[in-house]
């Protein structure tokens, strides 16, 4: 029982929701606890052993915390990096409040995640709170609209094709419930494009809670030392401040996105999936500050192919939800039985970007050094992996998660499937990417390619684009493929039943 002369507090559980604005889980905390929150986040060692993980993609998250941590200082409140699973984490924690004379540990709330890792960690700390008589609450976040509330109407039934998974997803957005989550959002806007946040809108730090007898120090120092020593690319802003200046410069962007974004010599598209990935902004916060609410499934002009670019992530977090064998295998069963060739050489050359290709070499150099590589380009390098170089999907997914600063499974997952065609509504199998022609069609200028492919910085266009030009006298590859013939190895690899 509860001391009448303990003071109640709340903790909150960060994990891909690193911001205050709009950070509903964390409101309720506040609300419930009069100010009196506190933040959490653990570090999981099985995460960090992930053989797809990033350096540098991990120095952004870092920097992510390290913001949100001195923004919860200023506004009162405090976050506690754990180097440690959260299991035990919770356990040492709820153990040292309930020897506390001072205070008790009356809630945790967290936001939910979809990932099947993170799914079964989190029924595991739901299960230990349970057992620790710590009552827990978790929120919907980072997706408008999440798995259990989009369904065909049958039980167990979902969507596994766009076009109709979009339309209804857009008939659900138009409900007053969906509609009041983007005005809920705006409100969290407000507070995220304030100049100066009121310093005392939270009021208990750690060290409000704690002495010496607490089990934790804060761990963020030590990791950004660490893993500083293997970062390999600048890294950029990160947190809320690099988040509201997003949002502002590419509002003048999107009435012409639906052009601007296939062209990767422009700075067309949002970059907004680094935000997303971390959860310091979400797609509902994007939609409430363009004021997208009332656009629908028909409309096709910028902010109309934007919003359903965003659909197109929501999407590819519902597949993973209901069918989370895709993070390991092809979603169209038979095409588990295709054959990959997966030479390693080969693989090599298209890592480096050496495959005599300018636009799959310019893609490949952009994300090396730079961690970031444009969509169209992602599109056309691996279409080119999978059905050039015939090569397993999952060879080149891993690879992106490895360099990718916005590495995000589910969109990464859902767009390697859908460029082999092995994954739900993917391209067809017998469509495939000449890649001469998408270097014409969306680098016709060759800007893209010189920026990237230091060889042929100086090559005239027809040069970079015609594919029977002799390039090695600048010092580039010639193809280490046959585009042609390999089209035809390709179409015989997938007809598998």
């Amino acid at each position: 029982m509860t001391n009448p002369a303990q003071t109640s507090f709340g903790i909150h559980w960060f994990r891909r929701d690193l911001r205050v604005a709009g950070n509903n889980a964390l409101l309720h905390n506040w609300q419930k606890n009069k100010g009196r929150v506190v933040g959490v986040f653990c570090f999981d060692s099985q995460f960090l052993r992930r053989a797809d993980f990033s350096h540098n993609r991990f120095a952004f998250f870092l920097n992510t915390l390290q913001s949100l941590q001195s923004e919860l200082r200023a506004i009162g409140s405090d976050l506690l990096i754990v180097d440690e699973r959260p299991d035990p984490a919770f356990r040492k924690i709820s153990d040292y409040f309930k020897h506390h004379k001072k205070w008790n540990l009356s809630q945790v709330t967290y936001n939910r995640d979809y990932e099947p890792f993170a799914r079964n960690r989190d029924r595991a700390i739901e299960d230990l709170l349970s057992k620790l008589n710590v009552p827990c609450d978790s929120f919907r976040d980072h997706l408008m609209i999440e798995p259990l509330e989009l369904d065909k109407g049958k039980m167990g039934e979902y969507y596994q094709i766009y076009s109709p998974f979009a339309k209804k997803w857009f008939e659900l957005f138009h409900s007053p419930t969906m509609q009041a989550r983007i005005e809920e959002q705006k409100r969290g806007l407000r507070y995220l494009f304030e100049k100066k946040h009121k310093e005392n809108l939270f009021c208990l730090s750690w060290s409000d809670l704690t002495n010496a007898q607490f089990p934790y120090q804060d761990a963020l120092k030590q990791f950004q030392t660490e893993n500083g020593k293997k970062v390999t690319v600048e890294i950029p802003e990160a947190g809320s401040i690099a988040v509201r200046h997003h949002l502002e410069t590419f509002k003048s962007k999107l009435e012409n996105y639906k052009e601007a974004r296939d062209i990767p010599s422009q700075a067309g598209t949002s970059k907004f999936s680094l935000f997303l990935k971390n959860g310091s902004l979400t797609t509902t916060q994007i939609m409430a500050y363009y004021n997208l609410q009332k656009l629908t499934f028909k409309d096709e002009q910028g902010p109309g192919r934007f919003l359903k670019e965003l659909v197109w992530r929501e999407f590819y977090y519902h597949i993973l939800y209901h069918y989370p064998l895709v993070e390991t295998e092809a979603f169209i069963k038979k095409y588990k039985k295709i054959r990959w060739q997966n030479n390693e050489i080969l693989f090599k050359q298209w890592c480096e970007g050496k495959t005599g290709f300018p636009i799959v070499d310019a893609g490949m150099r952009e994300l090396n050094t730079t961690g970031w590589m444009h969509n169209r380009v992602r599109m056309i390098v691996s279409s080119f992996l999978t059905k050039d170089l015939l090569i397993d999907w999952r060879w080149g997914e891993k690879y992106f998660m490895e360099k990718l600063l916005d590495g995000d499974l589910a969109p990464n997952n859902g767009g390697w499937q859908w460029a082999a065609s092995t994954g739900c509504d993917p391209q067809p199998y017998f469509r495939i990417f000449n890649p001469w022609l998408q270097a014409k069609k969306f680098d016709p200028e060759g800007e893209y390619i010189r920026q990237f492919v230091e060889e042929l910085k100086d090559v005239d266009t027809k040069t970079i684009h015609d594919e029977e030009a002799d390039r090695t006298a600048y010092g580039y590859p010639k193809p280490i493929v046959q585009h042609k013939m390999q089209k035809e190895k390709a179409l015989k690899m997938y007809d598998v039943e």
